[in-house]
């Protein structure tokens, strides 16, 4: 009987839960990976492994070794970036101890794959094959972005990485075997420095038949998404302060999703007409019985997870030219209306809700 061969997985984030694109990718990466070789996960991060991460973790019979390491660890290994050119966020995830460990293990496995460019690091001196899931380009997504992004202390991010990012991810395409890319255009500009790899994301099967309605959410308009994403935070603040004004007073704007920070927290505190729901079991129904769905992204790159399941729901999604940009084969007026005028937006969604209180 042939041996399995042996891959080395690392992550920043437990894959479990799938809570987040990079989270839900891990995640179905690690299942089909378990299906034919051994692997050996490895996770930098500052959450905590509980048993129920670890029992479900363990039905795929991976070999786990999780570094947990408190907040202030990683802020100070940022600090580092005075000393050298990395980008910020591989400063953020790089430690001794970690990169010990990794380089004992590198003898005993056949190939490796790093998650993002925050550990690809740890594979600088591995000399068999070695593959990025990049999932998108920061680089690409900080550039479209730096116009768009209002807070101070995220300028001044961008105006630190981009450069760094450029440089550092082109560099991580020469030297890895192959990069893999969810946005299409993105592997296409990255192709001319090294082999780059189209995966583009999908959806669960079961949401194709999910019905569930209630009518509590019937003059709702939905957004779905992780809420510590700071991009998701852009495009629910940018909503409320530019749409929401111009919408009608029966119309409520529900905000789904894990995590919430602060700022969008102060919203349902602020407005009697936005919800903010934190994480649920079962988002689908909302999003399902809403008027809408909306991605007013204004900045972030990549294919969003949440239209690609609202749409599978059958959902209407109002989205900006950035978040449709990626979803290759998507028709304006067809698969989902793309606008980025906060009032035709609103008299979009005023206008949907009219009709269907007509057909009622």
């Amino acid at each position: 009987m042939n041996k399995k061969k042996k891959v080395l997985f690392i992550t920043s984030r437990l894959p479990y839960p799938p809570i987040g694109g990079d989270k839900l990718k891990s995640f179905n990466l690690l299942k089909i990976l378990a299906k034919y070789f051994d692997v050996y996960l490895i996770t930098i991060t500052n959450e905590i492994l509980n048993d129920t991460i670890k029992k479900e973790l363990e039905k795929y019979s991976v070999s786990l070794k999780v570094f947990t390491k408190p907040k202030y660890l990683f802020y100070l290994n940022t600090l580092k970036f005075l000393f050298n050119d990395l980008p910020l966020q591989v400063n953020y995830y790089y430690f001794g101890d970690v990169k010990n460990y990794i380089n004992n293990m590198l003898y005993e496995v056949d190939f490796a794959i790093s998650t993002l460019i925050r550990t690809s690091k740890y594979l600088d001196y591995f000399n068999k094959p070695k593959y990025l899931d990049m999932v998108d380009s920061i680089a690409l997504n900080y550039q479209r972005s730096k116009d768009n992004v209002k807070s101070f202390f995220w300028k001044t991010i961008y105006k630190i990485e981009i450069d760094r990012l450029f440089n550092y991810e082109k560099m991580c395409i020469k030297n890895f075997n192959s990069t893999f890319l969810v946005n299409k255009y993105e592997a296409e500009y990255w192709s001319k420095f090294g082999n780059t790899t189209w995966i583009p994301n999908g959806v669960n099967e079961e949401i194709f038949e999910y019905n569930k309605l209630n009518d509590k959410y019937r003059n709702y308009v939905a957004f779905f998404g992780k809420m510590d994403y700071q991009p998701n935070i852009d495009a629910v603040l940018w909503f409320t302060e530019n749409v929401v004004p111009h919408l009608n007073k029966e119309i409520k704007f529900i905000i789904v999703g894990a995590n919430p920070s602060k700022h969008v927290l102060r919203l349902s505190k602020k407005y009697t007409n936005i919800e903010v729901t934190g994480f649920i079991n079962d988002p689908y129904e909302i999003l399902n019985s809403s008027i809408a769905v909306i991605a007013p992204m204004q900045t972030g790159g990549g294919i969003q997870n949440k239209i690609l399941e609202s749409m599978a729901l059958g959902t209407i999604n109002i989205v900006s030219t950035l978040a449709a940009k990626p979803i290759i084969g998507a028709k304006h007026n067809e698969h989902l209306i793309v606008c980025d005028d906060p009032k035709e937006m609103a008299y979009l969604i005023n206008t949907i809700l009219g009709k269907i209180m007509k057909k009622n």
